[in-house]
């Protein structure tokens, strides 16, 4: 459940400061969920078992959040898409304004250079504005974002101990936790990939 590459203007930073220190973090980050994650897991079960709850009315729970947390977090990330193309299609109306009175000044011949790079230019300039403001609504997508992975970390924890403590053979166990984590691995390289 590693976070993210570091982006600058939408492409991938590998090397530097920036991207050693992100990856650093990165793993600092992966290693920690899943050690906090365990025992949170682990703490959870002794609780469900005192209240006499099932394990597996348990997992459903804490999936039960997690899929309600990815649900607010894709309308979150509506909501912060929508802010983006507003944004850019502002700055575009501008951006046209002051085309057409340059055409006006200087002619359509020239007025043409000034087209579709000053109206990309304006774009980027607005994005860029945007990436600098942040708001309550980007602080609330990032704490959903991270309540959504921890709730996810921990539903593996959980199965993964509803596994060893349900199978008796160890090799269905191994090959049983095996599949778990292909599974995991699968969701999240397509919950990952861009279209």
């Amino acid at each position: 459940m590693s976070g993210a590459p570091t982006t600058l203007a939408g492409t991938q930073v590998i090397g530097g400061v920036g991207g050693t220190t992100f990856g650093t973090l990165s793993s600092i980050g992966s290693d920690l969920s899943v050690s906090v994650s365990f025992n949170i897991a682990n703490e959870l079960l002794e609780a469900a078992h005192d209240e006499q709850l099932a394990a597996d009315e348990l997992i459903s729970l804490v999936l039960g959040f997690a899929i309600i947390c990815t649900a607010v977090q894709s309308r979150l990330n509506k909501a912060l898409e929508d802010r983006r193309k507003s944004a850019i299609a502002a700055a575009r109306k501008r951006a046209q304004v002051e085309v057409l009175a340059v055409k006006q000044k200087l002619g359509p011949e020239i007025g043409l250079l000034f087209n579709e790079g000053f109206m990309q230019a304006a774009e980027q300039a607005a994005v860029n504005e945007l990436a600098t403001k942040r708001s309550g609504l980007d602080f609330l997508a990032l704490v959903v974002n991270i309540l959504q992975r921890i709730l996810v970390a921990i539903s593996v924890q959980l199965l993964a101990a509803s596994v060893r403590a349900q199978q008796q053979s160890r090799l269905v166990r191994t090959v049983s936790l095996i599949g778990l984590a292909i599974f995991f691995v699968f969701v999240e390289s397509l919950t990952n990939r861009h279209v």
